[in-house]
C-alpha cells in the first residue's frame, strides 16, 4: 500500500522528465528539418522510432528506480537530484 502511494507520489515528477525527454527529442529533430527532409517518410519513420527508443532506454532505468525507491528516504533523494539535475517542477 504504500509503495503504491509512494509510486503515486513520484508519477507527476516521472512525467515531468518523460516531457522534458520529448519536447527536447522534438526540437532536435525540428532544428535537423532541412536535412531530414530529403528522407522518404519510411526513413523519416526509422528516425522518429530511432529517437523515441533511445529517449525511452535512457529514461527506463531512472525511472524504475525511483517507483522502485518512492515512499523512502531513498526515493526522496532520487526524486530531489532528478528535480535539481534536470531543473524540474
Amino acid at each position: 500500500m504504500a509503495a503504491a502511494r509512494g509510486e503515486r507520489e513520484v508519477a507527476p515528477l516521472i512525467a515531468a522528465l518523460r516531457d522534458q525527454a520529448e519536447e527536447i527529442r522534438l526540437s532536435e529533430l525540428a532544428r535537423f528539418r532541412a536535412r531530414l527532409d530529403a528522407l522518404s517518410p519510411r526513413e523519416r519513420e526509422a528516425v522518429e522510432a530511432v529517437t523515441r527508443g533511445l529517449v525511452g532506454k535512457l529514461l527506463h532505468a531512472p525511472t524504475v528506480r525511483l517507483k522502485d525507491a518512492a515512499g523512502t528516504a531513498q526515493g526522496d533523494r532520487l526524486a530531489e537530484a532528478l528535480q535539481t539535475l534536470f531543473d524540474l517542477p
